[in-house]
């Protein structure tokens, strides 16, 4: 586990991961803990699987059990966001990851494929709920996704928060606000 400097986040621990896959596919991922909560263990998914993306993992101590959160990436070209088997590796293998653990799970992150994709059906398969399909959101994208790749289709969706059942969900949003060209997810549990 490696700590970012305490002034980059103050009040958090930062745990960050570089994942090299091409040019176009390279995965620099960091997740922050409030010092408050207790972390149990960190680490990654797919770090030297060749061919698909980066998942960071941490087990967090909440209320009276153990929780799993998983912010993942998935690699992004072809940029049809079409199911192919580095796609399909990549559902395979968080879920297999998370099959042995027990306790609640939220997993989310860039998944870079279309909701009705197997990628993602494949979490709703295994108990997961889709919270982008369950909350009717519209987009997970913005007016800077679209201004890179001004030729292209209009992509509306490429992020996704999957928590398993025993998840309590107080709130879920994806406000409009531009802090990059995807929107942010704001998950509140209980």
């Amino acid at each position: 586990m490696k700590q970012l400097a305490r002034n980059t986040l103050s009040g958090y621990t930062g745990i960050e991961r570089y994942k090299y896959v091409t040019d176009d596919d390279n995965f620099p991922q960091a997740t922050y803990i409030r010092d408050t909560i207790p972390l149990l263990s960190s680490g990654t998914i797919m770090e030297n699987e060749e061919g698909v993306g980066l998942g960071l993992y941490v087990q967090i101590r909440f209320g009276h059990g153990d929780l799993y959160l998983c912010n993942f990436h998935g690699i992004s070209q072809p940029g049809d966001k079409l199911d192919n088997p580095e796609r399909l590796r990549q559902s395979e293998m968080l879920i297999e990851f998370f099959e042995g653990k027990d306790g609640p799970k939220i997993i989310g992150g860039d998944f870079n494929v279309f909701p009705e994709s197997k990628s993602i059906q494949m979490f709703l398969k295994n108990g997961y709920k889709n919270l982008i399909k369950e909350y009717n959101i519209a987009t997970t994208r913005n007016r800077l996704a679209w201004g890179m790749y001004p030729d292209n289709k209009q992509y509306y969706y490429s992020d996704y928060v999957f928590v398993s059942p025993d998840i309590k969900i107080n709130k879920f949003s994806v406000p409009d606000v531009e802090i990059s060209d995807h929107l942010p997810l704001i998950l509140e549990i209980g």
